[in-house]
């Protein structure tokens, strides 16, 4: 089923943008950024949204207009073929902007340019720090819809012990899971703000590949399958006795959840074992911190401190000399969205925040190990929302595949 945003949701988060506006002395915010658009419009029509700091937002549409028309509850949706006339259209109504908040976190330099032409007196301010901070609480709406993928993501990584024996590549695993997914109602479409990190359909690594590093910064990369995709799942057939894992988001209704478990067919090394229960226990560190007025950053070092009194410190959040500066990051319409529980972060918990934890051990030559929850802080605390068995999953099937 086709699910719109509800009229009540843009319009409260029109308010709280133009709130911010005012208060940043911001004549107006343009916006262009698919997920931006998302979120302030309910549909990403490729257009302009204008939302002054006063008065009624106007969502200027190239391509495709009717549609536009159809999934946006906002009053004024124009029809456009070149932005010049956006600047008509303001010219003919004598307003003006002196200052103007562009996305200047995502905008490439040349469309920022031919963006800017279009209020040409206006100063460009950065408006993508509101946007992140107001995009970081989550309503009941948006909760709703991340609970149900979560529970579905549950299941499928739940379900996938049903599938993993040896000798099926982890390419092949993947497609099984991701095939289930999108029967299930998955977008395929997985979206990350930061320039250049591809996050792809998450990813299922096993034995010495998992602890591959690549250019994403992600803990686990993988070896991938081609220099253009340099991480994630490869052609490298699973193994016994060691460890596989998957970790793969659940995107439907515009929104995403992130999840992770270590599966293996039989007992992994002792070691391996032992690293996957030090990373539940860095977990258990967090969770016990996660609470309306905690600081990210303090969460982040209370992670570290668990994981500094294991033996396996320097192989933690990476391969030794590689290893990544957080344990969490946001999530919602973007996979890398406030808060991070990182190094220093200073972002102050507020219910409706929703955030992944992923503590995992890297050992090159051998493998990684560990897990992903995602959590919704509440009033009292947190909810998990990715809930499933936090010890390793056993897969010991006795099937036998190609290798």
């Amino acid at each position: 089923m086709y699910t719109l945003t509800p009229a009540t949701e843009i319009h409260g988060r029109i308010a709280k943008l133009q709130e911010r506006l005012r208060a940043a002395r911001l004549d107006a915010a343009f916006l262009v950024q698919n997920a931006d658009l998302f979120y302030f419009a309910g549909s990403i029509q490729q257009g302009i949204l204008i939302v002054p700091s006063d008065g009624e937002p106007i969502y200027f549409v190239r391509r495709v207009y009717e549609r536009a028309v159809s999934e946006s509850p906002l009053a004024s949706v124009r029809k456009i073929s070149s932005p010049r006339e956006v600047t008509a259209y303001f010219a003919d109504r004598r307003v003006s902007f002196s200052s103007i908040g562009f996305e200047l976190d995502v905008l490439p330099v040349g469309v920022f340019l031919r963006f800017q032409a279009v209020f040409p007196g206006a100063k460009p301010e950065d408006v993508s720090p509101i946007v992140r901070e107001i995009r970081a609480v989550k309503s009941p709406h948006e909760a709703a819809a991340l609970r149900e993928n979560g529970r579905k993501l549950a299941g499928l990584l739940s379900g996938a012990r049903e599938k993993i024996h040896p000798g099926v590549t982890e390419v092949a695993l993947q497609g099984m899971l991701q095939g289930e997914a999108i029967g299930g109602g998955h977008s395929t479409v997985n979206r990350m703000r930061a320039f250049n990190q591809d996050p792809g359909l998450g990813c299922v690594i096993s034995g010495p590949d998992a602890a591959v590093p690549s250019y994403a910064d992600f803990p686990t990369a993988g070896q991938g399958l081609s220099p253009f995709v340099p991480a994630g799942q490869g052609e490298r057939a699973i193994r016994r006795n060691e460890p596989l894992i998957i970790d793969l988001m659940w995107a439907q209704d515009g929104y995403l959840v992130d999840m992770a478990r270590t599966y293996s067919v039989g007992s992994m090394t002792e070691k391996l074992e032992a690293a996957y229960r030090h990373s539940v226990a860095v977990l258990r560190g967090i969770e016990a911190g996660i609470r309306p007025g905690a600081v990210a950053g303090e969460l982040y070092a209370a992670g570290i401190a668990v994981a500094s009194g294991t033996p396996y410190a320097a192989n933690f959040m990476g391969p030794p000399g590689y290893n990544t500066k957080f344990i969490g990051h946001g999530i919602g319409i973007e996979v890398d969205e406030i808060p991070f529980v990182a190094k220093g972060a200073p972002t102050v918990l507020e219910p409706g925040m929703v955030f992944a934890l992923e503590p995992k051990f890297v050992f090159p030559g051998e493998g990684a190990v560990g897990l992903e929850n995602t959590y919704l802080v509440t009033l009292e605390g947190f909810e998990t929302l990715t809930p499933l068995d936090e010890s390793v999953l056993r897969c010991d099937t006795g099937k036998e595949g190609s290798a």
